[in-house]
């Protein structure tokens, strides 16, 4: 049998975060997209329908935020999960994801084990 594998969207600026997650997420069995920018990740978001997406919050151009808010306002995307990553200081930062409409958040450097473990829960919905 063809399992059909989980598509994950990776919307990051640095390349070698995208480099080692996503190597990370292949080994684990799910298929990675990358897009590097907000724009990017807007357009890929739609064309590629990923199962759940992983997006930077601090990125050039469009922010992760927005990028969030504009993901859960559009009909095509808007069922799609979001955990949001983030180098950013921000004692409320967790809950500024929350409100831009993330499913949850993840502080950088985090584990791996802890990014399996959220996006085991988030798909298992």
């Amino acid at each position: 049998m063809n399992e059909k594998k989980i598509k994950i969207l990776f919307i990051e600026d640095e390349p070698d975060q995208i480099t080692m997650i996503s190597l990370r997420l292949k080994k684990n069995g799910y298929e990675v997209i990358a897009a590097q920018d907000g724009e990017e990740g807007l357009k890929k978001a739609v064309e590629a329908n990923p199962d759940l997406i992983l997006l930077d919050v601090l990125m050039p151009g469009i922010d992760g935020l927005e990028v969030c808010r504009r993901l859960k306002k559009d009909p095509r995307t808007l069922h799609i999960p979001v955990i949001n990553t983030t180098a950013a200081g921000m004692d409320d930062i967790e809950h500024a994801c929350r409100m831009a409409g993330a499913d949850d958040c993840l502080r950088k450097p985090y584990a791996s084990e802890d990014l399996l473990l959220k996006l085991e829960r988030l798909l298992k919905k």
